[in-house]
């Protein structure tokens, strides 16, 4: 069995055989270190992603209700926005049709 969880039972510098496993449990102790060190790694990325997400949720929020508030605050802003949404809903309606016309004709 070879890779990095072999067993090594020959000291290839020595030419002798180790019983004792000492080699093997050095080995082992090495790669739980390195995987105990790239499991807190891993943890504190999920931890800080979690933290960016909580924070963008909180943000939405607040830009709704601050959109909401100038809206009911602002008459030429609410007029824009109003005149905004048509014209979003006019290209949606538009848009496809001449995209159909202008790939069959």
């Amino acid at each position: 069995m070879r890779g990095p969880h072999a067993i090594c039972l020959k000291d290839m510098t020595k030419g002798r055989v180790n019983m004792s496993g000492v080699d093997a449990r050095l080995a082992a102790k090495d790669e739980q270190e390195y995987l105990d060190a790239r499991y807190k790694q891993a943890r504190a990325d999920l931890e800080r992603q979690r933290l960016i997400e909580n924070g963008q949720s909180g943000a939405l929020l607040f830009a709704a209700m601050a959109y909401g508030e100038t809206l009911e605050e602002n008459s030429l802003f609410r007029m824009a926005s109003h005149w905004a949404k048509l014209v979003c809903i006019a290209a949606v309606f538009v848009i496809p049709n001449l995209l159909v016309i202008h790939v069959l004709l």
